[in-house]
């Protein structure tokens, strides 16, 4: 999804915006990725965390030295990059309590922003990190394809925000994308990963309501634009 955004982005720019994959990477053998999840996020924000001498003076001098240069502003200049982007839902916001437990009705986004800054050890965002912090899911982007006249959004009332739709991958099975039962309920199908590769077209297809219906995604490619 996002790389097809980027794709989008790039041909109204005239100029090209490459999506390097960082985590979770394509396995070169199977041709598949592994799960990943908000806990691995976890982990790969506190592995690739900002580190000083006394976070690892603990340890011997060769692996001091190795997890100093151990850090996200080293990934990007090895990969030549402008900037790192890391997409997490808040749909798991109430499993985040790292600075204090998520108080049921506040922001979820403010949550785990808070949440995310705080595995890195960055005393906020900048212009090369960049939190896609979708509400819910990003599958929001993919329900905001739908127009608010559709039968499926009947029990919501007029005039309803995108973003404050909780059961996103209810709705989208009702309106016919693939399932897939996981513990006892019906979820979208995510697996193979290619399953995505239309919807990621048809949001970028239809960029202009989706960013018009959701915040996030707006947020994001004027993110992209800049």
């Amino acid at each position: 999804m996002i790389k097809e955004v980027a794709n989008k982005i790039s041909t109204s720019l005239g100029r090209q915006i490459d999506i390097i994959e960082l985590s979770p990477q394509r396995d070169a053998t199977s041709g598949t990725y592994p799960a990943h999840g908000w806990s691995a996020i976890k982990s790969w924000c506190t592995k690739f965390s900002q580190k000083n001498a006394a976070d690892v003076a603990h340890l011997p001098q060769m692996a001091q030295q190795y997890l100093l240069r151990q850090n996200w502003r080293a990934l990007l200049a090895f990969n030549n990059a402008e900037g790192i982007i890391i997409q997490l839902d808040t749909d798991i916001a109430h499993h985040l309590s790292d600075i204090a437990p998520y108080a049921p009705g506040t922001c979820r986004k403010t949550h785990c922003n808070s949440n995310v800054l705080f595995w890195l050890k960055e005393p906020a965002a900048s212009a090369q990190l960049y939190l896609a912090l979708t509400s819910y899911a990003i599958e929001t982007w993919l329900l905001a394809t739908i127009p608010p006249s559709n039968a499926v959004f009947n029990d919501l009332p007029p005039n309803f925000d995108y973003e404050e739709i909780s059961n996103v991958e209810d709705r989208l099975i009702a309106l016919g994308f693939a399932s897939a039962q996981k513990r006892g309920r019906s979820r979208i199908r995510k697996s193979p990963y290619t399953i995505y590769e239309p919807y990621g077209k048809l949001i970028a297809n239809q960029l202009a309501s989706v960013r018009q219906r959701c915040s996030a995604a707006d947020d994001f490619c004027r993110h992209l634009e800049s």
